[in-house]
C-alpha cells in the first residue's frame, strides 16, 4: 500500500477547493481588512490553499504541516499560482521553534486541534498562538462540535474516491468509534484500491478529542481574547450546541 502521506493527498483531491476557498476566503479576507502586507500564519496547512489563495492578495504568509508530501504539494501549487508563501514542514506543536516575529492573522481549521494529543496540549498551542498576534489581530479555527455528535449519534461520513498520484483510485470509508466518551472518539478510516484486478485495503486510526463550545469558549477567555465568536459556518450563521456540527471560531487579540 502507498504511503499514509500519499493517502492523505488522495483523500486532499477529493475536497470540491473551488467550492470551498470560495467559502472560506472572503472570511478569511475580512480578518485582515486589507491583506497586502498582512503576515498570516496558516497551521498544519495541508496542501497550502488557503495560503496560496491569501498570498495572491498580497498578504505575507507561512504555512506548515508535519507532512512534508502535503508541503510538497502546497509548494507545487504556490508555483502554479506564481506566489511565494513560505511552506515549511513541522509538528504545530513547534510554533515558536519554527517560525519567528508576530502575525495579523493565525489560523487552524479541518479539525487539526482536535488532533492534537490532549486538551492540555490545546491549551498551551492557544498560548502561544495569542503570544504570537499582533494586538487586535485575529485567531480562527474551525472544528468539530463533538456536543452534537453526541447529542445525535452521528457516527458515519460519506463514502469519498480520490486519486493516487500515479492515477490509482481510492475509495475512503471513515467512521467515529465513541469509546472515551467524553473525552475522545476513534477515527477509522479504511481505504481500499484496485491493483492488477485485486482489491487491497487498510485501516488507519486516529484518536480526536471531543472538542465542544465549553472546552473552546472558556479556553479562549482564559488565555485572554477578547470577542470570541461562535459560528456554524462561514457566513457567520448562529451557532446551536446541540444543531451545529461545525465550529468556526473567530477571537481578537
Amino acid at each position: 500500500m502507498n504511503s499514509f502521506d500519499e493517502i492523505s493527498l488522495a483523500y486532499d483531491n477529493t475536497i470540491d477547493w473551488v467550492a470551498r476557498l470560495n467559502r472560506e476566503i472572503p472570511f478569511l479576507v475580512s480578518l485582515l481588512n486589507e491583506p497586502e502586507k498582512k503576515r498570516v500564519l496558516d497551521i498544519a496547512c495541508g496542501s497550502g490553499r488557503h495560503s496560496v489563495a491569501l498570498a495572491a492578495q498580497g498578504a505575507e504568509v507561512v504555512g506548515f504541516d508535519m507532512s512534508r508530501t502535503m508541503i510538497e504539494a502546497a509548494q507545487k501549487h504556490a508555483e502554479e499560482n506564481r506566489v511565494k508563501p513560505t511552506f515549511i514542514v513541522a509538528d504545530m506543536v513547534d510554533i515558536d521553534s519554527i517560525v519567528e516575529g508576530y502575525f495579523d492573522l493565525i489560523f487552524v481549521l479541518g479539525n487539526s486541534l482536535a488532533l492534537l494529543h490532549d486538551i492540555d496540549s490545546v491549551r498551551s498551542l492557544v498560548e502561544t498562538i495569542y503570544q504570537r498576534l499582533n494586538d487586535g489581530g485575529s485567531f480562527l479555527a474551525q472544528v468539530l462540535n463533538f456536543e452534537e455528535i453526541h447529542w445525535t449519534g452521528f457516527r458515519n461520513f460519506p463514502t469519498k474516491t480520490g486519486k493516487l498520484n500515479d492515477g490509482t483510485e481510492v475509495t475512503f470509508s471513515r467512521i467515529f468509534e465513541h469509546s472515551d466518551y467524553p473525552v475522545s472518539s476513534t477515527l477509522i478510516m479504511s481505504v481500499f484500491r484496485k491493483t492488477n484486478d485485486d482489491w487491497v485495503s487498510e485501516v488507519s486510526t486516529q484518536k480526536v478529542l471531543n472538542l465542544n463550545y465549553s472546552i473552546m469558549s472558556d479556553m479562549l477567555n482564559i488565555v485572554g481574547f477578547r470577542d470570541v465568536e461562535f459560528f456554524s459556518d462561514y457566513n457567520e450563521s448562529p451557532f446551536e450546541k446541540k444543531v451545529s456540527r461545525n465550529m468556526v471560531i473567530r477571537a481578537i487579540r
